[in-house]
């Protein structure tokens, strides 16, 4: 158990010498891009006399993907599934009761059949 301890220990200490080492390396990349947009700013002043302003927010550079909404629910296969559903239920209750299902088995599939080709569309 101890062993267990301590690697989670040893874990935890490195984890946290990595996080202490990204963070440092990310403020000093930030500071250099800062220093370097900076610099632009300046030349772009001084050489053109373009006055650009840093922005707060940073601009997307690429156009969000637009998601199709889903299609409305065709509503033959809203009535084909609720009959499917009848239709077994029938099936139950015959099979309980001891009565022939034959038929109802063969209306369970036609349902089916015609829900699937809608569906196929």
């Amino acid at each position: 158990m101890t062993n267990t301890i301590d690697q989670y220990r040893e874990a935890k200490a490195t984890y946290e010498k990595l996080h202490n080492q990204a963070k440092k390396e990310l403020i000093a990349r930030f500071n250099q891009l800062a220093n370097e947009l900076l610099q632009i700013q300046r030349e772009l002043k001084e050489d053109f006399g373009h006055k650009v302003i840093i922005p707060t927010k940073g601009k997307v550079s690429a156009r969000p993907v637009k998601v199709a909404a889903p299609a409305a629910p065709n509503p033959q296969i809203a009535v084909l599934e609720k009959k499917v559903a009848a239709e077994k239920l029938k099936l139950e209750k015959a099979v309980a009761a001891g009565k022939p299902e034959k038929a109802i088995q063969d209306r369970i599939y036609e349902l089916e059949d015609e829900l699937r080709l809608i569906k196929e569309k």
